[in-house]
């Protein structure tokens, strides 16, 4: 069979299974696994093809950085360390326009070298942030936008698992795509302060009671006892992969160990937390992990039939622009990620996008760091951004029609960031090239 045949049919046959509700690695996996059966005609040739693919996707030193990652986040969020570091992060910001819509910027940041994962600092500040907000008399659109952007900012900020998940399938170095994801994450933020601060201009309906003044010595307090242990936690993990000390993975292990025991030490873990911590931990693994061994499967199955290149040459045969290019897969990127969720996109794009990067001679972790950030404008893009959805299910009272209008301002904002980062890729590249 062609490529040109057999490529329409496979998305056609993966689409068809995702309409009946079949989650995306299960639906993947059963279409490549059908798909081998046609192409070899041999049960045994499809099943070693199958079972070679399932154990190689996952057999890597480089996806066991992201168990590690996540059990780290679950960690200071059960032990309440993370949430007690926005609070106090609350209280510093006393008098700026737009405090609390602020914080949750600061704190996307902050919670993005932490956790990262978007979608969990969503829902966290959604919890938290998002009822003071209302409370205090901030515009809904204001409130629910400041949350979605800035909770996505650990899909950019170090250590991003999702980051780590494409850099390992696209065949990216995962070091300095995370060192790389730094500056693209402080222009987002710097974004999203410029959207507050024009929001907030003339806003007197605010009245901001927790915006208490404290002495001095209070504040020296709160910084030691709230804020420094996991600031050191994330500068440490930063620094050892910046300096070439250890790879991502052994900062990982070691955040993972030090977050466990900063909550023993101050008695926030207990034995059952730190099991449900666990239990969390590798559920979210799990579903990353069988996204990986599907989009294995089918990368290989598109290189057998020759799809991936036959698809790189006419592309790049049809489009000889690389602005043309870029524009073109920045649009796909964010309409498919209105749809479908980030990691699954990741498994189905990256076979596909890596060799037309390559073949337009784009620097492999510049256009990763684009990638990133595109998908998540995805993830705040009606109609079915994720981000949308997570925040919807923490804050059942607003309308779907209020997130879907305040997440505009912040999209056009990452918008103009993907624009500069096309137009100076220094600025992506420049802290990788300093690594040790």
């Amino acid at each position: 069979m062609e490529w040109f045949i057999f490529l329409p049919v496979f998305i056609f046959a993966l689409i068809a299974v995702l309409l009946l509700r079949i989650p995306v690695a299960f639906g993947m996996l059963a279409v490549g696994i059908v798909s081998c059966f046609l192409i070899f005609g041999s049960f045994s040739a499809a099943s070693k093809l199958v079972g070679l693919s399932v154990i190689s996707s996952v057999n890597s030193f480089t996806f066991s950085a992201i168990p590690l990652f996540i059990l780290m986040g679950e960690i200071l969020f059960r032990s309440k360390i993370a949430q007690e570091a926005l609070a106090e992060i609350s209280v510093l910001m006393r008098g700026v326009p737009g405090r609390l819509p602020m914080v949750a910027v600061a704190g996307g940041g902050a919670f993005g070298l932490l956790s990262g994962s978007s979608l969990a600092n969503t829902a966290l500040f959604s919890r938290t942030l998002l009822p003071q907000m209302r409370d205090a008399g901030y515009n809904r659109d204001l409130s629910a936008g400041s949350i979605l952007a800035s909770g996505g900012l650990a899909m950019v900020l170090p250590p991003s698992a999702l980051g780590i998940l494409w850099g390992g399938i696209a065949q990216v170095p995962i070091g300095p795509l995370m060192m790389a994801g730094i500056i693209p994450g402080i222009l987002m933020g710097v974004g999203y302060v410029i959207i507050v601060l024009w929001r907030s201009r003339g806003d007197n309906d605010v009245h901001d009671e927790d915006a208490s003044r404290r002495a001095p010595t209070e504040v020296i307090r709160g910084f030691f006892t709230r804020l420094l242990v996991p600031g050191i936690i994330a500068l440490v993990i930063l620094g050892l992969i910046f300096f070439g000390v250890a790879t991502p993975t052994e900062s990982a292990a070691l955040g993972a160990t030090a977050s466990v025991i900063v909550a023993a030490v101050i008695g926030r873990l207990t034995p059952g937390e730190l099991w449900r911590a666990a239990v969390a931990s590798v559920r979210t693994t799990t579903t990353i992990f069988f996204l990986v061994m599907a989009s294995t499967l089918y990368s290989q199955i598109m290189a057998y039939m020759g799809a991936t290149q036959g698809l790189v040459n006419w592309l790049t045969e049809s489009v000889t622009n690389g602005v043309a290019m870029m524009v073109i897969i920045i649009i796909l990127l964010v309409i498919l990620s209105a749809f479908i969720d980030q990691a699954s996109i990741m498994m189905i794009t990256a076979p596909l996008l890596m060799p037309i990067a390559a073949q337009f001679g784009w620097n492999g972790i510049w256009f990763s760091i684009l990638v990133l950030v595109t998908l998540q404008i995805g993830n705040i893009s009606p109609p079915f951004g994720m981000g949308l959805f997570v925040m919807k299910s923490t804050a059942p009272w607003l309308p779907m029609s209020v997130l879907y209008r305040a997440a505009i301002p912040w999209i056009v904002s990452d918008l103009v960031v993907v624009a500069v980062l096309a137009l100076f890729p220094w600025l992506v590249l420049v802290i990788p090239n300093l690594m040790g």
